[in-house]
């Protein structure tokens, strides 16, 4: 993928992560979960087990999306670098 194209995939991720709606469907979810996990009968293994999974799984979304952002702030460092590389190259003719 170029470097612009994870510049732009950043900018998306980022607003992704501060819509509202996004959010606040990321606490409702996590919400009903922990509260699936405090109901959750002690003797349902397996209930217990897909709860934590399910938790698991949408801290994992969530972190994929950040991963996503950092990855953008990496592109636009390798990009600044790059034009700065082609200024150098330019004045040392």
């Amino acid at each position: 993928m170029s470097i612009e194209a994870r510049k732009f995939r950043a900018t998306d991720a980022r607003q992704l992560l501060e819509n509202p709606m996004f959010v606040e469907a990321f606490e409702a979810v996590g919400k009903q979960l922990q509260m699936a996990a405090l109901t959750c009968e002690p003797d349902n293994a397996t209930k217990a087990q897909r709860i934590i999974i399910t938790q698991q799984l949408l801290a994992a979304v969530k972190r994929e999306i950040t991963r996503v952002v950092e990855d953008g702030k990496i592109a636009e460092i390798q990009l600044s670098e790059l034009e700065n590389r082609k200024k150098f190259a330019l004045f040392r003719r």
